[in-house]
């Protein structure tokens, strides 16, 4: 038997095994089989559900146009993944447009939890409280919207979260439980923040009502974007438990951060481990009542914002002494001609420019000044007139008690809750889990993601959103349960350049999938299947604590 290197077919398929691996273990494919099935009321030669899933892959490793996702698979070996032959001639862009249009009519939101469903059940996972917030993602096309089209998103102007008001966008919504991604919704470009958390709380009581808890109380968080009357009237009469950060500028905050200021060394201290340094605060608890609605306040005073603060002060401070010398030399240019004048000027000043001044001790004086007749006095006392001239002295003195306070005042922000029998600390400490869907947008909008969407009509540009957030959904299923049976075990695994991980993000797992390299050869009409090399300990541990069957790569 004579074998020819040209018999030898290498692949590459580690980051799709992955990814293919975690939805075949939460029955996505089967999701997407039975959902566009429905509405297109035929069978397919190649299944929705594994369209769904190449997509994914190549949303993963940096997206590619419709028409180049046939070349993108050359190296994938598709057969083993899928375990049944998929034809690559039929991989074109056609294909794909159509699936998209189908999702669309499917409802990409629908299909978002129903997979959430299926993986929070597979993988034992209780729902917890849900961080909720939106962000805008800029399109770079020109995307016209069909006369007479009903229920696409609009890509149109709006407020730009990534500073290109000159561009037009989609707008995501996403909630986030435990890191996981368990909800996301595509909007119109021009959507605000106040009505989407009003319009948000309906969907929210259906995701507390749909996936099984963990016993432990559910809450609504979010930014202070969601703290309006409308919002905390409709959670009232839904019972749903919301907790948010209160705007300055409302009067019952005012009020909280200058009692804390007054008491502020004796306030309890609170630490919160991080992965870097610990984070200090100290927390004053209050109560308030805000248009009828009672709710628990924890005024928060920040060590960690004290050295940033400080620097946003000072800049005030000297932007403030600036203008104080300005205005110091326009009085030096002045006089008055009697003191009622000079006294008049001081009060003029006192209710406008000094009133707003902050950070000095500002002193106003008035001096008199004698000024005599020109040329030689004469030796006639009574021929030698003077008048009198007023002049206004104005003192600058930084006023450093003033300034401190100030400071602190920056370092203090409220968050408030709904359920009065929290602690402040605990009303904290659950605020502070926001950041994980400021993560998740970080990751979204990464071009290592999805940088671009190849795509002309806005159906399908909102169902790639769509398939963004369920690939978001997969990824962060994978990074919870790898970190969850990681920490059973007290195990660490080898990351990308050979660090040691014990919390590995979403993005290591992902790449320690790159090691993976399978060949087919076929030899007398059948076709083996083998690994290059024998997988590494890291990749094998990820394939066990999420149930993949090592032999994805090379099975059929």
């Amino acid at each position: 038997m004579s074998l020819s290197f040209e018999q030898i077919i290498p692949y590459y398929s580690g980051k799709a095994g992955l990814i293919i691996g975690i939805c075949e273990q939460i029955g996505l494919g089967k999701i997407f089989d039975e959902h566009l099935t429905s509405h297109n009321g035929r069978p397919t030669d190649i299944q929705y559900g594994h369209l769904a899933q190449m997509m994914l892959v190549t949303m993963a490793d940096e997206h590619h146009p419709l028409y180049r996702i046939r070349d993108y698979f050359e190296r994938i070996d598709l057969d083993s993944l899928f375990n049944c032959s998929i034809d690559r001639n039929k991989l074109n862009d056609d294909r794909f447009g159509g699936f998209l249009d189908l999702m669309q009519q499917a409802g990409g939101a629908n299909l978002l939890s129903a997979i959430a469903v299926q993986a929070f059940k597979h993988y034992g996972i209780r729902l917890g409280s849900v961080n909720f917030d939106t962000t805008s993602k800029v399109m770079w096309g020109q995307y016209e919207t069909e006369e007479g089209t009903v229920g696409a998103v609009d890509i149109t102007f709006g407020y730009s979260k990534q500073h290109r008001p000159d561009k037009k966008q989609i707008m995501y919504g996403m909630g986030v439980t435990q890191g996981i991604c368990i909800d996301g919704q595509v909007f119109s470009g021009n959507l605000s923040d106040k009505t989407y958390n009003v319009d948000n709380l309906e969907r929210a009581a259906h995701l507390r009502d749909q996936f099984e808890s963990d016993g432990t109380p559910f809450f609504y968080i979010a930014d202070s974007a969601a703290f309006t009357r409308e919002f905390l009237e409709k959670a009232k009469r839904l019972q749903i438990e919301i907790i948010t950060r209160m705007p300055d500028n409302v009067l019952e905050c005012r009020r909280a951060v200058e009692k804390a200021l007054d008491q502020l060394d004796t306030l309890p201290v609170y630490k919160y481990e991080t992965a870097t340094e610990p984070s200090i605060y100290r927390i004053m608890s209050e109560s308030c009542v805000y248009h009828d609605v009672p709710m628990k306040m924890a005024v928060c005073y920040s060590e960690k914002l004290e050295a940033s603060k400080r620097k946003t002060v000072e800049k005030r401070i000297t932007k403030e002494r600036e203008s104080l010398e300005t205005l110091v030399k326009r009085l030096g240019k002045r006089t008055f001609a009697c003191r009622e004048d000079a006294q008049i000027e001081i009060e003029t000043l006192m209710k406008s420019e000094i009133s707003k001044i902050k950070y000095h001790d500002i002193g106003l004086e008035i001096t008199e000044e004698i000024i005599k007749r020109p040329g030689r006095p004469s030796k006639n006392p009574d021929a030698n007139p003077t008048r009198s001239i007023f002049s206004v002295i104005v003192s600058i003195r930084e006023d450093k008690q003033k300034i401190q306070r100030c400071i602190n005042k920056e370092c203090i922000f409220v968050v408030v809750s709904t359920d009065q029998s929290l602690s402040g600390e605990a009303i904290l400490r659950e605020y502070k889990t926001q950041g994980g869907v400021e993560r998740k947008f970080q990751f979204l909008k990464s071009p290592q993601f999805v940088n671009a969407l190849y795509v002309d009509s806005p159906r399908r540009v909102e169902a790639l959103g769509y398939l963004m957030l369920i690939l978001m959904l997969v990824l962060s299923i994978a990074e919870h349960v790898v970190r969850r049976e990681m920490k059973k075990e007290s195990a660490t695994i080898m990351g990308p350049g050979d660090k040691k991980l014990t919390r590995p993000s979403l993005m290591a797992i992902f790449r320690i999938f790159f090691s993976v390299k399978t060949s087919a050869i076929r030899v007398n009409g059948t076709l083996h299947r083998g690994f290059n090399e024998p997988l590494r300990p890291n990749v094998k541990a990820v394939m066990r604590y999420l149930g993949i069957p090592e032999d994805i790569f090379i099975r059929g």
